[in-house]
């Protein structure tokens, strides 16, 4: 990180540092038997998805793609979820359109 980052990009407030988890209604947790189950957003190897853990045990029940209307990322591109286009798709062998 350079200076200019803490100059141009503040240190985000603590209202914009809190992920809210959203509670999963009528789920068990299969390991603890547990009631509080939650869907949130996280940062994964393989992007950003959305959870469901209990909130007890922290036992993960699903790990999915984020939809549209999650807003997870909360800043992502506009082109994230779109498909290559035929240029990038004539570019791997095997792979067509």
């Amino acid at each position: 990180m350079g200076i200019n980052d803490r100059m141009i990009f503040t240190t985000p407030s603590r209202e914009e540092m809190v992920v809210t988890k959203e509670p999963v209604a009528d789920t068990e947790c299969p390991e603890c038997g547990g009631h509080d189950v939650r869907r949130y957003g996280v940062g994964w190897f393989k992007g950003p998805r959305m959870v469901v853990k209990c909130q007890s045990c922290y036992h993960t029940l699903a790990v999915e793609r984020p939809k549209p209307e999650d807003n997870w990322p909360p800043f992502r591109p506009a082109a994230y979820d779109w498909g290559a286009s035929p240029a990038e798709r004539a570019a791997v062998p095997g792979e067509q359109g």
